[in-house]
């Protein structure tokens, strides 16, 4: 009997940790992607955005260009949205608009 009661919770603790997984694989995050001009001009500026942004809820990714004065993030969309990065940035002390990938200067 106490063989029996093992084996099924061991079958059950097997059955429930494949279903946990399950669970983590079907969450897949709304990553998406927006890029916008800033007024950043100095290399201390691309620090300043480098080093807060990334504590912004929702950011995967960040990639700050000084020459075309761009920040382009990658964040999950369940998280945040554009409106709440482009407040982060003005927070920061630069403007922030939005331009598609195509209009920003390269």
């Amino acid at each position: 009997m106490k063989r029996f009661i093992t084996l099924m919770l061991a079958v059950l603790f097997i059955a429930g940790t494949g279903m946990a997984q399950d669970k983590k694989q079907k969450k897949n995050p709304d990553i998406r992607e927006v890029t916008f001009v800033t007024t950043i001009d100095c290399k201390n500026c691309v620090r300043k955005v480098e080093a807060n942004l990334p504590y912004e809820k929702g950011v995967k990714d960040l990639k700050v260009k000084l020459e075309d004065q761009t920040v382009r993030i990658r964040y999950d969309a369940s998280r945040t949205d554009k409106e709440k990065l482009a407040a982060a940035i003005r927070k920061l002390g630069y403007e922030a608009e939005e331009v598609t990938p195509g209009e920003a200067k390269q």
